[in-house]
């Protein structure tokens, strides 16, 4: 049995190509592993920041509004209280303008408490809601890493296979 010389380069040729390409193949899936489980860890730790940082972070500033809010409601009304004896003359009021500015700051004081109010319900209304996306990206981030590792693992069998 006799091989010629160019068919047994071009067998050789062959085998050469093809542990290189499995090597190609490996470099792109570690490549695509690691930016696959680099996306992973940033969905956790947005989750995670969102959770203990953010969402409390939000919840302690609308609180404080709306405790200095009220607080200034409160000096605005006791103000009014205060011009009250100085507000019933027959002849005209000394402070209408005064008063005026002050009935006007507190209006602006309670219309503002009402949206710190409607916003801090939807704050709380609406965080599991925001949570549950960012869940929900860390799922799919993970969906993401199993798929690849499962493929790297068909892989490794497929070159196990190989002599």
């Amino acid at each position: 049995m006799r091989f010629s010389p160019a068919a047994i380069c071009l067998a050789i040729g062959l085998l050469g190509l093809l542990p290189s390409s499995l090597l190609a193949q490996n470099d792109s899936y570690y490549e695509e592993r690691a930016v696959a489980r680099r996306e992973l860890e940033l969905a956790k730790m947005e989750l995670r920041h969102y959770v203990q940082v953010e969402y409390p972070r939000l919840r302690r500033h609308l609180d404080a509004e709306i405790r200095l809010t009220q607080a200034e409601i409160r000096n605005y009304k006791a103000r009014l209280h205060e011009y009250r004896p100085f507000d019933r003359f027959s002849t005209g009021s000394p402070f209408t303008i005064t008063l005026q500015e002050l009935r006007m700051c507190l209006l602006a004081a309670e219309l503002r408490l009402r949206d710190l109010w409607a916003e801090r319900n939807a704050l709380v209304r609406y965080h599991s809601d925001e949570w549950r996306v960012l869940e929900m990206v860390v799922y799919e981030a993970r969906l993401r890493v199993a798929a690849i590792e499962e493929r790297g693992l068909a892989l490794a069998d497929a070159e196990g296979d190989q002599p």
